[in-house]
């Protein structure tokens, strides 16, 4: 099959990981993020030009919605900047966040 040089200016993400409980057991999670597919150059002058800039402000940049996410309730939480920046507020989710979207944003070996 062809590859397009034109995409879809969105992209679907799953975040996969794992959070010790408070007896050290590792608990799964998943969620999916949609967010702005950035080309090459893109990437390249955000990460040059805001380089003092977090990866929460990166995110927060590209993320446009999320599905996967509840609150302390166990409620399905909106996606809002605000609720995106208390997800990112769990050590290591920004950092898993950003890893997982530069993965798939472009092209990767077929299994």
């Amino acid at each position: 099959m062809a590859i397009k040089i034109v995409l879809s200016d969105k992209v679907g993400i799953q975040v996969r990981g794992a959070i010790n409980d408070e007896a050290g057991v590792a608990q799964a999670f998943d969620f999916r993020l949609v967010c702005k597919r950035l080309d090459a150059a893109q990437i390249q002058q955000k990460v040059n030009i805001n380089s003092q800039a977090s990866l929460v402000e990166f995110l927060a940049d590209v993320v446009e919605d999320w599905s996967g996410v509840r609150d302390g309730n166990d409620s399905v939480l909106p996606y809002s900047e605000q609720n995106l920046q208390a997800l990112c507020n769990i050590p290591g989710v920004s950092a898993l966040a950003f890893k997982t979207y530069m993965a798939e944003v472009g092209a990767k070996e077929k299994n």
